[in-house]
């Protein structure tokens, strides 16, 4: 019996010594760890570790992470949240921005993090400093761009100028590398949303003007064209009729008039021919 309870004593022990003396790392993060002499140089990486229970262990992402700032529970596929969308400021308005952000911590700075942020751990630093420096620092982003370059579909360049931007300062300050930032929507206000319908208004009267243009020019052309046609025809048959007449002069002859007039004379007496169909009849005999 006495064996069985010391058994179970033993069991016991080692139980509660795995309990405080076993750390887990989870995968993608590496572990601060840091006891009440401060914090140690060296991190720890994923996996189980066994250290001094009087040891603690602070985790932080070292694989890519995403932040979502948006006003649609979907983005963070749950069925409610919070509304995190950004409202940025874009040619005197301001446009509602459903934002994603891949980011990473670079795990050479992670104890300096610790320690110059008095002990947050990754997570902790994220929701209480970091995400709410990225949408001050997209603010500052945005109105470097058209409200038409940031609500239309073509995005590159703003959301390349947001990543950068991000990168900078969250990487000095964080120790963050954001890989992308991604404007997953966007929404102007009233004023901004007159401003865009009245442009595309603007555009398609300009194209439509172009396209009248054009019109007006391809039938002045084609007008052109047709009487350009009618001139060369007039000027051909008037070229016919004057080879016409050239021919039919050249073929009046002394001696056709002659036979003419001896024509005349057979059938109606003295004549005279002035021309090849001309007959004039001398009344007088």
């Amino acid at each position: 019996m006495k064996k069985i309870i010391s058994g179970v004593v033993a069991a016991v022990i080692a139980l509660i010594v795995v309990i405080t003396c076993v750390v887990r790392v989870p995968v993608g993060y590496v572990g601060v760890v840091y006891s009440a002499k401060g914090v140690e140089p060296t991190t720890v990486s994923q996996g189980w570790h066994f250290m001094s229970p009087m040891k603690h262990v602070a985790n932080f992402p070292i694989s890519q992470q995403r932040i979502v700032f948006s006003n649609s529970a979907e983005d963070y596929g749950t069925k409610e949240h919070a509304d995190w969308h950004i409202d940025a400021p874009a040619n005197g308005g301001t446009i509602a921005i459903n934002l994603t952000v891949n980011y990473s911590f670079d795990a050479n700075r992670v104890v300096e993090l610790y320690t110059k942020f008095n002990g947050m751990n990754g997570e902790t630093l994220m929701e209480s400093r970091i995400q709410n420096d990225a949408i001050s620092y997209v603010k500052e982003v945005t109105p470097r761009f058209s409200v038409m370059e940031i609500y239309s579909d073509n995005r590159a360049g703003v959301n390349a100028a947001i990543t950068e931007y991000l990168n900078e300062k969250l990487s000095n300050e964080y120790g963050i590398n954001v890989t992308s930032a991604l404007i997953v929507d966007a929404q102007p206000d009233d004023t901004l949303m007159q401003k865009i319908r009245a442009k595309e208004q603007a555009k398609q009267d300009a194209e439509i003007a172009e396209l009248n243009k054009q019109t007006a020019l391809a039938q002045a052309e084609t007008d052109k064209v047709k009487a350009q046609t009618e001139a060369d025809v007039k000027v051909i048959e008037a070229q016919a009729e004057a080879e016409s007449n050239r021919i039919v002069s050249e073929s009046i002859t002394d001696n056709l008039i002659k036979m003419k007039e001896a024509e005349a004379r057979l059938k109606h007496g003295w004549v005279t021919v002035t021309g090849a169909d001309t007959v004039v009849t001398n009344s007088g005999n």
